[in-house]
């Protein structure tokens, strides 16, 4: 087998090319933001799930509520992406470990709401949580977003 990719690149190439990403992680890092109802829209889908899950075995409505939630985060990246380029931030190298605090801090407001609900019964348990959901989302999100765009701005060769 023969390679047709022609002769490789010298190192003045190599460099430019490489100087070339970087310079567009630069241009990049100022349209690094997602429009303003994103994260309190994820928050309330995220309250909402927390209330469904602690009622759902007692109430009707709980379940539905899970359904709801369901539908909401199928939605949320269909309207964030219109007419945008969308970049994940809860993947990028620099917002994982701030991604799993976000994931590990919900999941520990939700287990504590069944559990405290459970024992007590508390309706105001659930709503409390929900709560909680949404004030994590409104402070991680934004955190997640400043990661991303101070990494492609410090990007270099």
């Amino acid at each position: 087998m023969t390679n047709n990719q022609g002769a490789r690149p010298d190192s003045a190439e190599a460099r430019r090319a490489l100087e070339t990403v970087y310079e567009s992680k630069h241009a990049l890092a100022a349209y690094v933001r997602s429009p303003p109802w994103l994260y309190p829209l994820q928050g309330l889908g995220m309250g909402l799930f927390v209330i469904g899950l602690v009622f759902s075995k007692e109430d009707g409505w709980g379940s539905s509520l899970l359904a709801v939630a369901a539908v909401f985060f199928c939605l949320l990246p269909m309207l964030q992406a219109r007419g945008r380029v969308v970049v994940d931030v809860y993947t990028h190298r620099g917002s994982r470990r701030l991604a799993l605090v976000y994931v590990t801090a919900f999941a520990l407001t939700a287990v504590v709401a069944l559990v405290l609900y459970s024992i007590y019964s508390w309706t105001w348990i659930a709503y409390a949580a929900a709560a909680m959901a949404l004030v994590l989302t409104l402070i991680m999100g934004p955190a997640m977003e400043a990661r991303l765009e101070r990494s492609l701005r410090n990007s270099h060769p």
